[in-house]
C-alpha cells in the first residue's frame, strides 16, 4: 500500500486520533452535462488515526470509514452530496423542474495491487433528489517525488455507472416539461433515459505536504457522458459531452491528542 515517505516516518508510531479540515476549490460545469462553468466550493473533512495520514487520498474518494484494513485491501462504508439544480439558474434549464439535494450512500473498496497503483471502487444509492444507485471505479498510479519537491503524483482513468432513477433525474425530460420549456422559448423534447456507463474519463493530481499539518492539492479531471446521458437534448442541445473540472485544495490537521 503506498504511503507518502515524506510523512510515513513521523507518524509511523502515533495512534492518536486527528480531524482534518479544509476545502477544494474549483471550476466546474454549472449543471450536469452543461458547457458553461462556475466556481464552486466542495468542503473536506476527514477523522482519521495519525498512522494513517500518510496513506494516498484523491479528489474522487468521497468520505469513507474503514470497516475492514489489512493494509493492501480496504473496504468500508462510503458517502456523498449531491448538490441542488435550480433550474432558474441557467437559461438552458428553462422549464424544467428543480432537483433537491442527493444524499448518496454506501460502501467502497479499495486495493493496491501494488505499491504504486491502487484500484478503488464504490457503490452508493441515492434518495433525496434521485432515487437510484451509481458506481464509481478509478485506477491511479502513484508516484513520489524527492528531486521535485517532496510532490505526489497520482494519475489514472475512471468510469462511473449509474442506474436510471440516476440518469433520468438529471438527463431525462417529461413530457409536461418539454411542452413548458418549449413555450418558454428552449425547445426540448420528451426524453426518457435509461442506466447504463453514464461517463468514462481520465483525472490526476499533485499533493503536497508543507507541513505535518498543512497539506494542498492541484487537480483536474476529465468526463464523458456516454449513452442516455450524452444523447439527452439537453445535452446535445444546450450542453456538452465534455465535463472538465480542476482547481486547488489546502487542509489543516488537528492532533487531537487521544488515542
Amino acid at each position: 500500500m503506498y504511503t507518502d515517505p515524506s510523512y510515513a516516518k513521523a507518524e509511523a508510531a502515533d495512534r492518536q486520533w486527528t480531524l482534518t479540515l479544509g476545502g477544494y476549490v474549483l471550476a466546474q460545469p454549472e449543471w450536469a452535462g452543461s458547457d458553461d462553468y462556475e466556481f464552486g466550493f466542495r468542503p473536506l473533512i476527514s477523522i482519521s488515526r495519525a498512522d494513517q495520514l500518510s496513506r494516498f487520498t484523491s479528489f474522487n474518494d468521497n468520505p469513507s470509514i474503514a470497516l475492514f484494513d489489512t493494509g493492501v485491501f480496504e473496504a468500508g462504508v462510503v458517502g456523498k452530496l449531491n448538490w441542488k439544480r435550480d433550474a432558474s439558474s441557467s437559461n438552458a434549464l428553462t422549464g424544467l423542474k428543480d432537483i433537491d439535494y442527493a444524499f448518496e450512500v454506501g460502501g467502497y473498496a479499495q486495493w493496491y495491487p501494488a505499491d504504486w497503483l491502487r484500484l478503488r471502487g464504490e457503490l452508493r444509492y441515492g434518495f433525496g433528489g434521485f432515487d437510484g444507485l451509481v458506481g464509481d471505479i478509478a485506477l491511479d498510479a502513484i508516484y513520489f517525488s524527492e528531486p521535485l519537491g517532496g510532490i505526489t503524483l497520482s494519475a489514472g482513468p475512471r468510469m462511473t455507472l449509474a442506474s436510471s432513477g440516476y440518469i433520468d433525474t438529471y438527463y431525462g425530460i417529461t413530457a409536461p416539461e418539454s411542452v413548458l420549456a418549449t413555450a418558454l422559448g428552449n425547445p426540448l423534447a420528451p426524453y426518457k433515459a435509461g442506466g447504463g456507463i453514464y461517463s468514462v474519463g481520465f483525472g490526476g493530481q499533485i499533493t503536497k505536504r508543507f507541513t505535518q499539518n498543512i497539506t494542498g492539492s492541484i487537480f483536474a479531471e476529465y468526463e464523458y457522458l456516454l449513452d442516455d446521458a450524452a444523447d439527452s437534448p439537453l445535452v446535445v442541445q444546450n450542453g456538452d459531452r465534455n465535463q472538465f473540472q480542476a482547481g486547488v485544495s489546502l487542509s489543516y490537521t488537528f492532533f487531537l491528542g487521544f488515542d
